[in-house]
């Protein structure tokens, strides 16, 4: 496990193997992380100028609610500038990728392989089903089920 500068971590939290929580990081109380994730690893992002990409620094930071679990090998982005927010209760399956600037309200449900661009912002009580991709900038609703089945 690697913990970075300036990090906090909540009480009772439980974070297995392989786990890697870069600088400027906050995580809540109660949280599971488990193995192979990565919290707070730089976001993509480049300019395109003289004839090449040249990196934006990703100079924010991640904030993770209480009561979040997060699955294996889930990759959640630093912020360019600001935080990627992670709400309370929300639950996260394994393989993930959350982009930087995000916002994930409370207990919403991410499944397995879903990927969500930059700069997103998704509402509480959402519930996002396996393999679906979330473009950049876009809303999602309170209470919203996208590519799930409702009971």
């Amino acid at each position: 496990m690697f913990i970075g500068e300036g990090t906090v971590i909540g009480n009772g939290c439980t974070v297995y193997a392989n786990v890697t929580i870069r600088e400027k990081v906050t995580v809540g109380n109660r949280v599971i992380i488990h193995s192979g994730s990565v919290i707070g690893s730089d976001g993509f992002g480049y300019v395109w100028e003289e004839g090449r990409h040249y990196k934006i620094p990703q100079v924010g930071g991640v904030i993770i609610g209480n009561d979040v679990e997060i699955g294996a090998n889930v990759t959640i982005d630093r912020a360019t500038t600001g935080n990627t927010l992670i709400g309370k209760g929300t639950k996260i399956d394994n393989l993930v990728q959350i982009a930087h600037n995000v916002t994930i309200g409370e207990h919403s449900i991410i499944v397995a392989q879903v990927g969500i661009a930059g700069s997103s912002e998704i509402g509480n009580f959402v519930v996002l089903g396996g393999q679906v991709g979330v473009a950049d900038h876009a809303r999602i609703l309170d209470g919203a089920m996208v590519g799930a089945q409702s009971e």
